[in-house]
């Protein structure tokens, strides 16, 4: 188990935000900054577009961010390599731009770089990228190559511990690069207590990482415990291994259990944050000793440079990987960060292999995590009180925005329509639902989403909501890959699926539809009711037999998915007497519980289908408890380590299907613990070929084997609401044919107030 849970914060550079983790803050206060009557809804925010954000949390470098109301941050105060367009395929020739026809209406595209592929005799691949030479960083230097190379080696580095992955893709010569260095934290944990070589760290180093782990460390550990033993823990031994810490003896301590967390993450101390249940652990340790996390340490050779990153002129570089990566294209669209504000303008010489910064040193872009520098649309202020505050910049290549000022602010979800509503937001994205709807409609009083108070643009969602088990927490035997574990999980996932018609549709209504894969609609990749071999998930019983036929009733349905299930259980070893569940094999249970974060009052899409579910299976021998996290940090820490058995949430789906982050065994985020080897090779297929027609059937097939290991229960695809404010925003400049991937967020300087 522990080894599915090493890189909890990995995304790659083109896909931040694939996991977003919404948070609430109740702290909304905005700065007027002016008077604009308009009747009894009337703003005082004239000349300042306010937009609603959830889940700041100050990481506002590019190199950095982590969480989508960040990264709304990041993408107007930057711009990025690559351009893509509503359908999220890239355009490569972006300075001149390319006209694509959407919806029957021709848009053109533009962007801050060309791009060009190509293939060479000795396998591998090289992308040329060519920016334009008028772009300017807010404090008026230009954006030059530099900055782009600086930005890569930043990605590159040894001791980078920020949510991209760029590091793992292919290029020419980067793991040569990397290699020969170590962080200082990992070297002391790694060597132990007892250490007496002090070739690369002195004894009050030594001394001082000690005592901040029986110190610091314990407390934060001591944290889990007390939480897992408010959920069932005995004592520490038993509380880490329901946290996925399995190995720890039966007399452990607080201390040993944070040893066993801090060797998990190599000792990167910031990773290890990923483990909290309460307090930071920058708040338990003193400062210098979590810098070891990340403070690099030469304990060998490496290459002076990546061989594959070339610069050659001051606009233009080369990328060259060892062989074909469709993902790669994408990678490119990182967002050039100034050398001289993140680095040290004296430590660049490219010739001389010094990329700004000294190797395993990016503390100086790290301290300005809440004091970002870009090139985009709009300049950051300030960050005070739940607000971000933004100015135009009258430089932005695409022409000065129309909006003097930007403000986002911290906002929680029941204040997304009233705050429109009332002028305090002038943009917002509420969670769109049949409620929502209805009150949208009764407040511009003609029963529709659009009118004299709001405007609402809606697309598919990018993500899709699901139903997760973590295969090694619901497992027969100890063995989750085993073909009774599962069938343990998919009759779980068999009776549930039973419901998800009838409680999409009640919360929904026509906004949303029931998902049968693992994949957002959205995407390229997604199977359709037309191709071959496309099932509903989870509708056979354990030998192949459909479960459902035309004309069935729900009650019908229901009866039918209950039959299934007790064959799936059989199959799992379960005791089945007269259509009722009495014995579980060794290591099942006859009771499981799934986390959902309904806020404690069942506000959630999935909680009555959970609910219904529950009472079915309570029928037939099984206990299955639906547990309603008010805190949304704690149900994603609960699934984030490993603790929980089963979880609702959502994923954001990124513009290229790759399924590695999530599936492969060596995935960032697989949560579900699925560890299948045919399902890694076809996923690594997937990224070998550029062509859309090929790599559909070898995802199609890797979602069949996610659905097989019922580790997964798709449920819902919703639309995605944009709510703009009709008396104060010029509804005609906001972005037309909106998708997942074209947002009114990609034209910013084009719209203007009233």
């Amino acid at each position: 188990m522990l080894v599915t849970r090493r890189k909890m914060l990995g995304l790659s550079a083109a896909t931040m935000g694939a996991l977003a983790l919404a948070a609430c803050n109740n702290d909304t206060t905005t700065e007027p900054e002016g008077d604009q009557p308009q009747g009894e809804t009337s703003s005082d925010h004239a000349g300042t577009l306010v937009v609603a954000g959830n889940g700041l949390e100050g990481k506002f470098c590019p190199l950095f961010t982590a969480s989508a109301a960040d990264q709304d941050v990041v993408s107007f105060n930057n711009i990025t390599m690559l351009m893509t367009d509503r359908m999220a395929e890239p355009v490569l020739n972006a300075i001149e731009g390319e006209t694509r026809e959407y919806n029957g209406t021709d848009y053109t595209y533009t962007g801050p770089a060309d791009i060009t592929m190509e293939e060479n005799a000795d396998g591998t691949v090289t992308y040329t990228v060519k920016m334009r030479d008028d772009i300017k960083f807010h404090d008026g230097t230009p954006v030059t190559i530099d900055d782009a190379i600086f930005t890569f080696y930043a990605y590159f580095d040894p001791t980078y511990d920020g949510s991209a992955t760029l590091y793992s893709n292919d290029i020419v010569g980067l793991q040569e690069y990397r290699s020969g260095m170590s962080t200082l934290a990992s070297l002391i944990g790694n060597a132990g207590r007892d250490n007496t070589d002090f070739t690369y760290w002195t004894q009050e180093q030594q001394d001082a990482f000690w005592a901040a782990v029986d110190d610091g460390g314990t407390k934060f550990a001591q944290e889990i415990v007390d939480y897992m033993m408010e959920n069932g823990a005995t004592d520490v031994a038993s509380a880490a291994a329901g946290w996925a810490y399995p190995d720890l003896p039966a007399d452990a301590t607080a201390t040993d259990f944070f040893e066993a967390i801090g060797a998990a993450y190599d000792w990167n101390f910031s990773a290890c944050e990923a483990e909290t249940a309460g307090s930071a652990l920058s708040d338990l340790i003193p400062e210098d000793v979590y810098a070891m996390g990340t403070q690099g340490v030469e304990t060998g050779e490496a290459a002076a440079n990546v061989s594959g990153i070339v610069k050659v002129d001051d606009y233009t570089m080369t990328v060259t990987t060892n062989g074909v990566d469709a993902t790669m294209i994408y990678q490119l669209s990182i967002a050039p960060c100034s050398y001289k504000y993140y680095g040290d303008e004296s430590l660049f010489d490219y010739e001389n292999n010094s990329f700004g910064f000294t190797k395993g040193d990016l503390s100086k872009a790290r301290s300005l995590n809440g004091q970002p520098m870009g090139s985009g649309a709009f300049k950051f202020d300030d960050y005070t009180s739940g607000t971000v505050h933004m100015s135009a910049n009258a430089d932005y290549y695409k022409g000065a925005p129309k909006v003097s000022n930007l403000n986002i602010v911290e906002t929680q979800e029941a204040d997304m329509v009233t705050g429109v509503q009332a002028g305090t937001l002038d943009v917002s994205q509420p969670s769109y639902s049949m409620e929502v709807e209805k009150q949208i409609k009764e407040i511009n009083g003609n029963d529709a989403v659009n009118g004299d108070v709001f405007t609402t643009f809606l697309h598919d969602f990018r993500g899709y909501g699901y139903i997760g088990i973590a295969a090694g927490n619901v497992c027969v035997n100890g063995e989750p890959g085993s073909d009774a574990s599962k069938a343990l999980r998919k009759a779980l996932c068999t009776v549930i699926a039973a419901y998800r018609d009838s409680g999409v549709a009640s919360y929904y209504g026509d906004t949303a539809s029931v998902l049968n894969y693992p994949i957002s609609t959205s995407s390229w990749a997604s199977p359709n009711e037309t191709d071959p071999g496309y099932a509903v998930c989870y509708s056979t019983d354990a030998s192949g037999n459909p479960l459902y036929t035309d004309g069935m009733s729900e009650d019908e349905k229901h009866a039918a998915a209950l039959e299934g299930a007790l064959t799936w259980f059989e199959a799992a070893g379960y005791t089945v007497t007269d259509g009722k569940v009495t014995a579980a094999p060794a290591g099942a249970k006859l009771e499981y519980r799934c986390n959902i974060g309904g806020g404690g009052q069942g506000d959630h899409p999935t909680f009555m289908i959970l609910q219904e579910a529950a009472d079915a299976f309570e029928s037939i021998g099984i206990t299955f408890s639906v547990n309603d996290i008010a805190n949304s940090a704690d149900l994603f820490a609960s699934y984030q380590s490993g603790a929980a058995e089963m979880w609702c949430a959502a994923w954001q789906s990124t513009a290229d299907p790759d399924m590695y982050q999530l599936y492969h065994s060596q995935g960032s985020t697989n949560y579900y613990q699925i560890d299948d080897a045919d399902l890694d090779e076809l996923i690594e297929a997937g990224r070998q070929s550029l062509d859309t027609e090929s790599r559909k059937p070898i995802y199609k097939e890797a979602m069949d084997i996610v659905l097989d290991w019922g580790v997964e229960l798709p449920v819902y695809q919703r639309s995605e609401c944009t709510l703009v404010s009709t008396e104060r925003v010029n509804v005609e400049t906001v972005v037309q044919d909106q998708t997942p991937y074209w947002t009114w967020k990609d034209e910013i300087e084009k719209l203007e107030l009233k």
